[in-house]
């Protein structure tokens, strides 16, 4: 079987860009031309390799398997083009602040250390990080862009939880049922300063439940809850690795989000934006455990 490369370089720039517009824009061709480049490989290949979605053009399971073979592919092409140039400049992560703070730091730290000339920027902030005003070069976000020149992957699902100190849970009323949790204080967020719908978990519970401590940062929740505050609905990665925390009714009460990752189009190609773009992704796959169950 014989594919043409240019074919797939068209199909890569079409699962990074989900529409033929955008993909279009970015080779500089009419969305038609992308549409019979990937027509042309997927009769190559005899698989369907997107779906159409009301998003845009989703990847197929065999879409799915073939782009971490195509960037291999592509990354080797990088290198051969570029192999002596280190690189250097600046990268600016915008993250939800528990993710970017007890998940990625680290993570990053060792990175930084692997790239002395890149200086990298990591902004764990309790508020959405806008690629329109140029804040970020790449932002995780737990809200997935309707429109607009990104490129979007899903980096991760997450999972949350409820959790409780074990001082607090053995001084406190047993939990064995939903309508156990009536009886206890809880931690959440401050109604008015939520930045995003999706933070709302502790709402979603069908029960009259109220916060006796509430703070903007799920930092400032989780240690108020290790300090004894009350039950409080955690990300599985920012809750696992404190000996002190406890998970309350794990099989009952479970939410999973989402978080997606974009840059803007036209940063897509940037060498140092790559670099950073998938090693994320290479740490999402590889510390599942922590974010999922």
């Amino acid at each position: 079987m014989k594919v043409d490369w240019d074919h797939l370089q068209y199909f890569l720039v079409l699962a990074r860009a989900k529409t033929l517009t955008n993909a279009a824009r970015m080779i500089g061709v009419e969305h038609s031309t992308v549409s019979r480049r990937i027509q042309a490989l997927e009769l190559a290949l005899g698989t369907p390799l997107f779906k159409r979605e009301a998003t845009g053009y989703e990847l197929t399971l065999e879409g799915l398997a073939l782009v971490p073979r195509v960037e291999q592919m592509e990354q080797a092409f990088l290198q051969i083009e570029k192999p002596h140039e280190p690189l250097q400049g600046r990268v600016r992560i915008g993250t939800p602040e528990g993710f970017g703070t007890a998940f990625l730091a680290k993570l990053l730290a060792e990175l930084s250390k692997q790239y002395p000339l890149l200086t990298i920027d990591l902004i764990p902030v309790p508020k959405m990080i806008k690629l329109s005003h140029r804040e970020a070069d790449i932002v995780i976000s737990i809200d997935r862009p309707k429109s607009g020149p990104y490129i979007i992957t899903r980096l991760s699902d997450y999972c949350l939880k409820i959790y409780g100190s074990k001082n607090y849970l053995n001084n406190s009323q047993p939990i064995h049922k939903l309508d156990d949790l009536k009886s206890h204080r809880f931690v959440n967020y401050i109604d008015d300063l939520v930045y995003s719908p999706e933070l709302y978990c502790l709402e979603r519970i069908p029960l009259q439940l109220n916060a006796s401590f509430r703070s903007s940062s799920i930092l400032a929740q989780q240690i108020a809850v290790c300090a004894d505050a009350g039950l409080a609905i955690l990300p599985k990665f920012l809750a696992e690795e404190k000996p002190e925390l406890e998970q309350v009714l794990s099989a009952e009460v479970r939410f999973v989000h989402t978080f997606w990752m974009l840059t803007l189009v036209d940063l897509q190609h940037e060498p140092r934006i790559k670099l950073v773009w998938d090693f994320l992704r290479k740490q999402a796959d590889e510390y599942q455990y922590l974010l999922m169950d």
